[in-house]
């Protein structure tokens, strides 16, 4: 059997590239696109064309890109699989996703409790929940390594802000390390930013964060980046990239005041590892990873997060891990204090630890990708 796997997004490409190579392994032929470079799909869509089965995400802003591939796609002769790496993923809020779910011969749920939402949107066609999409599984033993490994050790490049002030001397064993991993908008990650320094400020006065023993440590989302979309001029992307440097610079200077950990080249499930405590405010892989590994995260759950998120995948804004009680959740930027505050509590985490093992147990068998490709072997040989 030939299967072709795509999806635009960083965290569903890495479940295509697991899936791919679990084909691989159990000897099919596999063709397998690339993340995050637009547009390839299309331009290489002959390489799949002789597919039996093509199994794609939904991308979170760049949905168009699985649906332009599937577009192509003969539905006489191949079989089109939609991949969900969070629940709610197929039924991202774009009029086309809509418009294509006839198209649909398989979906393959995060979740079964998105299965009568899933129907309602639309999909005719069999809705399968075979168990955790396997980048769970990956983020996990990444995590797990990281705390084996004791990353905070490893945490050596601490600044008083931007501007390169020497910090020789001060014992930031003592401190407290809020790790922050933001989404793929600059702004809606600014805006946390200074929700969450504020916070901090609140409770010290005036005076200088420096002397709270609070370190933050900031992770950028791999998507946080300016993109050259379809029909963009080259002034156009310049101006992008303008604005996302002076966001970026903006974002230097809510930090100023503050001891920054430089986490650039680390992975998010390093800075998870490193930090006290994660504050989330934005639907990430991560954050499913801390609740198996019962790591202590807070997660904002504004009318901004909401909003932002409503926008990118649906339904209410709501985020499946924080739901459930995988993080503590934050609804408002006046909670949020209190919130951190209580995930670094022995009490809290004592509470927050027994929410996690209830909601996100440990599966007896994770390796979900040999349960996918034998699934799909069986169902592209099935009559139509």
């Amino acid at each position: 059997m030939k299967i072709g796997f795509f999806c635009y997004d960083n965290a569903a490409g890495d479940a295509m590239a697991i899936l791919a190579k679990s084909a691989e392994e159990l000897g099919h032929q596999v063709v397998l696109f690339p993340k995050q470079v637009l547009g390839y799909a299309v331009e290489h869509a002959a390489e799949m064309r002789d597919c039996d089965v093509v199994v794609t995400g939904l991308s979170s802003f760049q949905t168009q890109e699985e649906l332009d591939l599937v577009e192509m796609l003969d539905k006489g002769s191949i079989k089109w699989v939609m991949f969900e790496d969070v629940p709610g993923t197929c039924m991202r809020p774009l009029v086309k996703t809509r418009d294509m779910v006839w198209r649909a011969d398989l979906v393959l749920l995060a979740s079964p409790a998105v299965e009568g939402a899933a129907k309602e949107f639309g999909y005719r066609c069999p809705l399968v929940y075979l168990g955790p999409p396997p980048q769970w599984r990956k983020e996990y033993e990444m995590l797990m390594a990281a705390i084996r490994a004791n990353k905070r050790r490893q945490i050596t490049n601490i600044r008083y802000g931007f501007d390169g002030r020497d910090v020789t001397g001060v014992n930031f064993d003592r401190c407290v390390f809020i790790g922050l991993i933001g989404g793929k908008d600059p702004v809606e990650n600014n805006r946390v930013i200074k929700l969450v320094t504020g916070k901090v400020i609140q409770v010290i006065g005036a005076e200088s964060a420096a002397g709270t023993g609070v370190v933050f440590a900031f992770g950028k989302h791999p998507g946080e980046r300016a993109e050259r979309k379809d029909g963009m001029s080259d002034a156009e992307f310049e101006a992008e990239k303008a604005r996302f440097g002076a966001l970026f610079a903006e974002r230097e200077e809510m930090l100023r005041d503050f001891w920054v950990a430089d986490m650039s080249g680390w992975k998010g499930v390093e800075l998870a590892a490193a930090v006290d405590v994660m504050v989330y405010a934005s639907g990430t892989n991560i954050s499913v990873a801390g609740a198996f590994a019962r790591r202590p995260a807070v997660y904002l759950d504004d009318e901004g997060v909401r909003a932002r998120i409503a926008k990118q995948s649906g339904g209410d804004g709501s985020w499946f891990v924080a739901e459930l009680g995988g993080a503590i959740k934050a609804k408002s930027g006046e909670d949020l204090l209190a919130c951190i505050k209580t995930a670094l509590s022995d009490p809290g985490r004592t509470t927050l630890f027994k929410q996690q093992e209830a909601a996100f147990p440990m599966p007896d068998d994770w390796h979900t990708e040999v349960k996918i490709i034998d699934y799909l072997e069986d169902f592209a040989h099935a009559r139509w």
